[in-house]
């Protein structure tokens, strides 16, 4: 009985050991920095599914950068965290004081219910509300939503080693030029910063945050970009000059002409049906080449007012 009670012992000893290896591999996994991507180069469209154009929810420029969900592989798409500044929507009429009031409202890649839904909600979560369209609240991606871009227009993003190892560099001798003989030392990577007097500091300016609705352009070297702008007028369809966008803003003159005032980067489907209307807009207003109007990015538009 001792010996069958000592076989138990060593068995469950040797379960132990294996639970804890297990553990010790998973949180070494977790320890390991994610992967990130970058946009090769012109734009890339970021989606909220993988079944069609109409779950694109913004086209950012080449150079931005993403964190991946999960393994980078080969497949067509690769599965990232939501980027800064990308928001879902949701119906207004299902929000109050920024919370949900109603289980199973869906949140959609777009302002409008053609656009599929990527995510339900339930009654009492809480939205973080970005903007608004007409009859939608342009909300914070909830935990757990995923994002995608297509594999082919991304690369992955070389990792630095970690705080305090070498950098690995081919190993070399010292190499005779001219008599004087040259090592290559090993780079490290450390977090030493270099005093500097505080007369010779120098505050670098302050650059606006680009929003993803403008890429695609080039934004031109003037004052006040990204300025917070609130404009009143008509709602018009866009096509004003070389640089366009889907609506401008319209003004009538003390003559009685109308001339336009803004290019509006407005989503077609919730605006599409108010034109002719009287528009509140907040946003901001960026220049951009090529444009003698001013493109404005909302983030509030109220009809009727």
């Amino acid at each position: 009985m001792a010996e069958s009670f000592n076989r138990g012992c060593r068995a469950a000893f040797i379960l132990s050991l294996a639970g804890w290896a297990v553990a010790a591999a998973a949180a070494e996994a977790e320890a390991e920095p994610p992967c990130r991507v970058r946009v090769i180069e012109g734009r890339a469209a970021v989606y909220a599914a993988t079944n069609g154009a109409q779950g694109a929810v913004a086209w950012l420029p080449g150079g931005s950068e993403f964190t991946v969900r999960g393994e980078l592989t080969e497949g067509t798409w690769v599965r990232i965290e939501p980027p800064a500044g990308v928001g879902v929507w949701i119906y207004r009429e299902l929000v109050q004081a920024g919370r949900v009031v109603a289980d199973k409202s869906r949140i959609r890649a777009g302002a409008g219910l053609a656009f599929p839904p990527v995510a339900g909600l339930n009654k009492g979560d809480r939205v973080d509300v970005l903007g608004t369209y007409g009859d939608w609240l342009r909300i914070r991606p909830p935990a757990g939503v995923d994002f995608w871009v297509l594999r082919d227009q991304v690369e992955p993003l070389a990792m630095p080693p970690p705080e305090g190892e070498a950098a690995a560099l081919p190993e070399e001798g010292p190499e005779s030029t001219g008599g004087v003989a040259e090592v290559t030392a090993l780079l490290a990577f450390t977090n030493a910063t270099v005093e500097v007097a505080p007369e010779a500091r120098v505050e670098p300016p302050r650059q606006p945050v680009v929003p993803p609705e403008l890429s695609g352009f080039a934004l031109a070297e003037a004052p006040g970009q990204g300025a917070r702008v609130v404009l009143q007028g008509t709602l018009d369809w866009g096509g004003v000059g070389a640089v366009s966008a889907p609506f401008c803003l319209v003004a009538r003159q003390p003559d009685g002409e109308t001339l336009p005032v803004c290019h509006l980067l407005a989503p077609v489907l919730p605006c599409g049906s108010h034109i002719g209307a009287s528009v509140t807009v907040e946003g901001t207003s960026w220049r951009v080449k090529g444009s003698a109007l001013p493109m404005v990015v909302p983030v509030q538009v109220r009809f009727g007012e």
